[in-house]
């Protein structure tokens, strides 16, 4: 055989192999019973948001930021961070005037 078929040889069962290593890692997680590591039934369809924490985080960033404003103005440094916020918490940080666009 030659170095080239060879390397094609090896190659396509390398492949196979991973095709099978696949397969056989995703069929454990399409079970009935969902389980995890801590046997606490994983959240199925949608997940639970803690609107209040999501918006005190984001309460104590703005209040962190401000103070190390004033401590130090002019220094002449920027910094802007983006959150992405669930839907669902839409409200809660309206309500605390934490939503802007």
């Amino acid at each position: 055989m030659s170095a080239r078929r060879w390397i094609i040889a090896v190659w396509a069962g390398l492949c196979l192999a991973g095709i099978a290593t696949s397969s056989a890692l995703n069929a454990g997680t399409h079970t009935d019973k969902p389980e995890s590591p801590t046997e606490k039934p994983l959240p199925t369809g949608a997940y639970s948001v803690d609107c209040q924490a999501l918006a005190d985080d984001v309460e104590q960033a703005r209040a962190e930021a401000e103070r190390a404003r004033q401590e130090e103005p002019l220094k002449g440094r920027a910094t802007a961070k983006t959150v992405w916020v669930p839907e669902e918490c839409a409200d809660e940080l309206e309500d605390r005037g934490l939503k802007t666009r």
